[in-house]
C-alpha cells in the first residue's frame, strides 16, 4: 500500500514538472549552491536564487512534496524523477541538447534539487529522533497506565462474577422457595417448571462449586419431583370423588331436559308449521334446524373443569413419564367406572343370557327399584358418557393412550350387560299405556343424545323397539277385551238409526261399499222428514271400525317422533299387529259365533264378515299409503283379508247347511196321494209350509244378506227343491198314479213357484228414500238396472221349474207319439230323458193284458231308444239338457 502511494506521488510530481514552463528556469542568476553547501537552507531565497516557478505550479508541488516527506519517501520520489527523465523528456532531449542555456539551467536545477534533498534529509532525521524520544516516553506512560487498568479490570471482573454468582444463588434459593409454595398451592406444573430452572442453573453454574447448601437443594429435586407426581395423581383421584357422580347426574338431566323441553318442542312446532310429518326427531333435517345459540347451553366446559388433567399431562410429559400417568389414571378410572355401573359387573364373564331368577333388576338393585330409579341410573351413565367423550377429546386421547374407541367400548360392554335386565324390566314392569309411552319417550331422547355422541345405539335401540312390541301387544289385548265385550253385547241385528248426525258419523267411521255411499247421497232428499235408516251390519261393525282406527292411530303416534332406524322391521310389527287384530281377534271370535243353529245370527255374522273384509282391504290401502318406510313401491295386503273371506265362505256354507237341513226336514212331511181321484183346490199344507219358510227366509231373515249371496242362496234352494220334487215324481211315486194326482201335484208346484215373485220386491219397494219402511239393507241396483236385474232373476228362478213342468206336462198329455217325434220332443220335452219318459208313461197308462200292438205302442223299439240316446248326447254337448 505504501509503495503504491509513493508511486502515485512520483507520477503526480512528474505531471506538475512537465506542465511547468521551462522558460522560467534562470540558471545564470542562481547562486552556486554546490559550493556554498554549508550555508543554511533557510537562508536561500527560492524565488531569486534557485528556480522561479509560477505560483500555480508551486501550489501543486507543495502538497506532493509534503506527502512524500510525511511518508518518508522523498528519496524514492527523487529517484523516480531521475529515472523518468529519459522517458518524460526524451522528446525534448534534442532541443535541450541544442539549447545550451536550457541544458545548463537543467543541470544546475538537478544539482540544486540534490542539495535540497540533502538539506531536507538532515532536517527530517533530527525531527524523527526527537519524535522517537517523545514516542518512547509516551509508550512507557501508556504501558504503566495499561498495567494499572488491567489490574483494576481483573478486580472488577471478579466483583461482577461474585455478584452474578450471588444473584444466581439467590435465584436458586428463590426458585426452591417458590417451588415449595407452588406445591403447597397445588400449582404443580409451575412448581415443576421452577424445579427445571433450578436444576438447569445448578448444573450450569454450580456443579464445580463446593456449596453444601446448594448440594442439599439439588439433592432435594428428585424428592420434590416425586412429590409433584404423587400430588398430581392424587389431584386427579380427588376429582373422581362423590361429587362427580352428582355432577354426572346433573349433566345427564341437563342434556335430557334440553333435548326434551327445548329441541323436541321446537322441532314439533317447526314440523307442524312446515308440514314435515314424515321426518323424525334427531334426523339430519331436524339437526340442521337447531339454533346454534341455544346449543351453547350444552358447552361441556360449563360443567366439567379439567385443569388438573391438563396440568398432569404437561407435568408427566415434562418428566417423560406419560406411561406411568396413563397407567395410574387407567386404574383409578376403571375403579370409578365399576363404581358408576354398580351393581353391574363390566368385567364379569357371566353370560348375558341369564336365568329368569337372576335376570331381574330387582335382584340387582334390590326391592323397590322402579322406573324413576332406572332413569336416574341411566342418566348418570349418560353424564359419564358425555364426560368421558369430553375428557378424551380435550386431552387428545393421551390418557387413553390414543385409543379413540374407549368410550364406545365402555358403552358397548355396558349395554351388553344391561340389555337383558332392561328387556326384562320392559316386559315385566311396564304394564299400561302411560308407563310404556313415558319410558318410550325417555329412551327416545336418551338414544338421540347417545347417537349425537357418535356411539353405537344398536343394542339400546332394540330395547326401544321392544317397547313398541310390548305396546302393540298391550293394544292387541285391550282390543281383544273390548271386542269381546262388544261381541257379547251385540244383538246381531241390522243397525237402526233415527238420528241423522249419528248416521253421518257412522258413515264416516265405517268402510262401506261404493253403491251404499251413493245410496247415502239420496238420503239428503228426505232430510225434511223424520229420519230413519237401517244399515245392513250390526252395531259390532262400526264399533270395531272405531276401535281398530283408534288402535292404529295409537300405534302410529307411538312411532311418530323417535323411531328412525330399522323401519322395515317396525313396519312389519305394525302390519303384524293389525293382522292380529283382524285375524286372531275379529275373525276368530266372530267365527266362533257360527257355532249356532240360529239362521238369523249366522246371516248377520255373514253380513258382518262381508263388511270386515272391506275394512281389512281398506286398512291394507292405508298401510300401503302411510307405510312408515316411506317407500312408494311397498304394497301391503293383509293376510287377514283371506282369513275373513274364508270365514265368510264358511258362514255361507253354514247358512246353506242350516237352510238345507230345514228344507229337508220340511220335505219329510210332504206326502202326496198319487191315487186320489179328486182335484184339490188348495196346495198341500206341507208345501205351503215349505213356501212360507222360503218366503220368510229370503224376505225377512236373510233380507240383509249381500245381494249376490242372497240371490245365490235363492237359486240354490229352489234348484235343490225342484230336483227333490222331480226325484219324488220319478222314484217315490207308485207304479200307477191317477191323472187327478198329477193335476194336484201341478197345483202344489205352481204354488211353490209363486213364491218367487214374493221373494224379489218390486221397484217401488226398493226405493231408498221410503222412510216408512227400513232402508234396503242389501246393495241392490237401482231404477231401470234394478228392474231388469229382478226380472232376469225371476225368469232364471222360474227356469228351475222347467224340468218339473215338462215332466208334469208329459204326464198330463200321455202322448207317447209326440215324444217320439223329435221335432215335437225338442220343442216340448227337451229335458225329459227317454228312460224317464217310458217310466212316467207306464205310471199313468191303464194296466191290462195288452195285445202285442198295444205293447208295441207302450214299449219303443231299440231304434227309438238309440235315437233318444243319440239326441241326449247332442243336447248335452250343447248344454241343452
Amino acid at each position: 500500500m505504501e509503495a503504491e502511494s509513493q508511486s502515485h506521488v512520483s507520477e503526480e510530481l512528474q505531471k506538475v514538472l512537465l506542465s511547468t514552463d521551462l522558460s522560467l528556469l534562470r540558471s545564470p542568476e542562481a547562486p552556486n549552491l554546490i559550493n556554498g553547501s554549508s550555508q543554511d537552507i533557510s537562508a536561500v531565497d527560492v524565488n531569486d536564487d534557485i528556480l522561479e516557478l509560477d505560483e500555480h505550479s508551486f501550489r501543486k508541488l507543495v502538497p506532493l512534496l509534503r506527502s512524500s516527506i510525511e511518508n518518508n519517501s522523498l528519496n524514492t520520489v527523487v529517484e523516480d524523477l531521475v529515472n523518468s527523465v529519459d522517458d518524460n523528456f526524451e522528446s525534448l532531449e534534442s532541443q535541450i541538447m541544442q539549447d545550451s542555456q536550457v541544458n545548463d539551467n537543467l543541470t544546475t536545477s538537478i544539482q540544486e534539487m540534490a542539495s535540497i534533498k540533502n538539506i531536507i534529509d538532515g532536517s527530517l532525521k533530527d525531527e524523527l529522533m526527537t519524535l522517537q524520544d517523545q514516542l518512547a516516553s509516551s509508550t512507557n506512560d501508556v504501558i504503566l497506565k495499561k498495567q494499572f487498568f488491567i489490574n483494576n479490570k481483573k478486580t472488577t471482573t471478579k466483583i461482577s462474577e461474585s455478584i452474578i454468582l450471588i444473584n444466581k444463588i439467590l435465584q436458586i434459593l428463590e426458585l426452591s422457595n417458590k417451588c415449595q409454595e407452588l406445591i403447597k398451592d397445588g400449582d404443580f406444573f409451575k412448581a415443576l417448571q421452577s424445579l427445571g430452572s433450578l436444576e438447569k442453573i445448578y448444573l450450569q453454574d454450580f456443579r464445580n462449586y463446593d456449596f453444601e447448601f446448594l448440594k442439599e437443594i439439588y439433592s432435594s429435586i428428585p424428592l420434590l419431583k416425586s412429590k409433584i407426581k404423587d400430588e398430581s395423581i392424587n389431584l386427579i383421584k380427588s376429582s373422581f370423588n362423590s361429587k362427580l357422580e352428582d355432577t354426572l347426574l346433573m349433566v345427564g338431566n341437563k342434556y335430557f331436559d334440553f333435548y326434551n323441553e327445548i329441541l323436541l318442542q321446537e322441532w314439533m312446532n317447526s314440523r307442524n308449521a312446515m308440514k314435515l310429518g314424515n321426518f323424525k326427531f334427531n334426523s339430519p333435517l331436524e339437526i340442521s334446524l337447531r339454533d346454534p345459540k341455544k346449543l351453547e347451553e350444552l358447552r361441556l366446559d360449563h360443567f366439567y373443569h379439567l385443569d388438573e388433567f391438563y396440568d398432569s399431562i404437561l407435568i408427566f410429559q415434562e418428566l417423560k413419564e406419560l406411561n406411568y400417568l396413563c397407567e395410574e389414571f387407567s386404574k383409578e378410572y376403571e375403579f370409578r367406572k365399576a363404581k358408576l355401573v354398580s351393581p353391574l359387573e363390566l368385567k364379569s364373564n357371566v353370560s348375558s343370557s341369564l336365568t329368569k331368577k337372576t335376570k331381574s333388576l330387582d335382584d340387582l338393585f334390590g326391592s323397590g327399584f322402579n322406573t324413576e330409579h332406572l332413569k336416574k341410573y341411566m342418566l348418570r351413565i349418560l353424564g359419564f358418557l358425555i364426560y368421558d367423550k369430553h375428557l378424551n377429546r380435550s386431552t387428545d386421547y393421551i390418557l387413553s393412550q390414543n385409543s379413540y374407541t374407549t368410550t364406545d367400548d365402555f358403552w358397548t360392554v355396558l349395554m351388553n350387560k344391561l340389555s337383558p335386565y332392561l328387556e326384562d324390566y320392559i316386559s315385566e314392569h311396564l304394564n299400561n299405556e302411560e308407563e310404556l309411552i313415558g319410558f318410550k319417550n325417555f329412551l327416545g331422547i336418551y338414544i338421540a343424545i347417545v347417537e349425537n355422541l357418535k356411539l353405537n345405539i344398536e343394542v339400546i335401540y332394540k330395547a326401544h323397539v321392544s317397547i313398541f312390541q310390548k305396546y302393540s301387544a298391550l293394544l292387541v289385548r285391550l282390543f281383544d277385551r273390548e271386542f269381546s265385550t262388544l261381541l257379547s253385547d251385540d244383538d246381531f241385528m241390522p243397525l237402526t238409526i233415527n238420528d241423522k248426525s249419528l248416521y253421518e258419523k257412522v258413515l264416516k267411521i265405517c268402510w262401506l261399499k261404493d253403491d251404499e255411499l251413493q245410496n247415502d247421497a239420496t238420503m239428503e232428499e228426505h232430510a225434511e222428514n223424520e229420519f230413519y235408516a237401517t244399515l245392513p251390519f250390526s252395531p259390532l261393525y262400526p264399533m270395531t271400525c272405531t276401535l281398530s282406527k283408534k288402535t292404529y292411530n295409537k300405534l302410529v303416534a307411538f312411532l311418530n317422533n323417535f323411531y328412525r332406524h330399522d323401519l322395515n322391521h317396525l313396519n312389519y310389527l305394525l302390519v303384524r299387529t293389525m293382522e292380529d287384530i283382524f285375524s286372531n281377534i275379529v275373525n276368530k271370535k266372530m267365527k266362533e259365533k257360527l257355532d249356532t243353529t240360529s239362521r238369523e245370527e249366522i246371516a248377520q255374522v255373514l253380513i258382518n264378515f262381508d263388511y270386515f273384509v272391506i275394512a281389512a282391504r281398506e286398512f291394507s290401502n292405508i298401510l300401503t299409503k302411510e307405510n312408515i318406510t316411506e317407500n312408494p313401491e311397498v304394497d301391503i295386503r293383509l293376510t287377514s283379508i283371506q282369513d275373513l273371506t274364508d270365514s265368510r265362505k264358511y258362514a255361507e256354507t253354514k247358512l246353506i247347511e242350516l237352510i238345507d237341513s230345514k228344507v229337508s226336514d220340511l220335505m219329510e212331511f210332504v206326502e202326496f196321494d198319487w191315487t186320489s181321484t179328486e182335484l184339490e183346490q188348495e196346495p198341500d199344507i206341507s208345501v205351503r209350509d215349505i213356501a212360507q219358510f222360503l218366503e220368510m227366509m229370503f224376505t225377512s231373515t236373510l233380507v240383509n244378506l249381500p245381494y249376490s249371496v242372497k240371490t245365490l242362496l235363492i237359486f240354490r234352494e229352489f234348484d235343490a227343491l225342484t230336483r227333490k220334487f222331480l226325484e219324488v215324481l220319478l222314484n217315490s211315486t207308485p207304479s200307477v198314479i191317477s191323472r187327478q194326482s198329477v193335476l194336484n201335484f201341478e197345483l202344489n208346484m205352481e204354488f211353490l213357484e209363486s213364491v218367487i215373485s214374493k221373494i224379489f220386491p218390486n221397484e217401488s219397494e226398493t226405493t231408498i228414500g221410503n222412510l216408512d219402511s227400513p232402508i234396503p239393507q242389501s246393495p241392490e241396483p237401482e231404477n231401470q238396472r234394478s228392474s231388469n236385474l229382478i226380472e232376469n232373476n225371476i225368469r232364471s228362478l222360474q227356469s228351475t221349474f222347467t224340468d218339473l213342468k215338462q215332466h208334469i206336462e208329459f204326464l198330463k198329455s200321455q202322448n207317447m207319439e209326440e215324444y217320439k217325434d223329435s221335432s215335437v220332443r225338442m220343442r216340448k220335452y227337451p229335458r225329459i230323458k227317454p228312460e224317464n219318459a217310458q217310466l212316467l208313461y207306464r205310471k199313468v197308462a191303464p194296466r191290462t193284458d195288452a195285445s202285442s200292438s198295444e205293447q208295441e205302442r207302450i214299449t219303443p223299439d231299440n231304434s227309438f231308444t238309440d235315437s233318444m240316446t243319440s239326441n241326449r248326447r247332442i243336447a248335452k254337448f250343447f248344454n241343452r239338457t
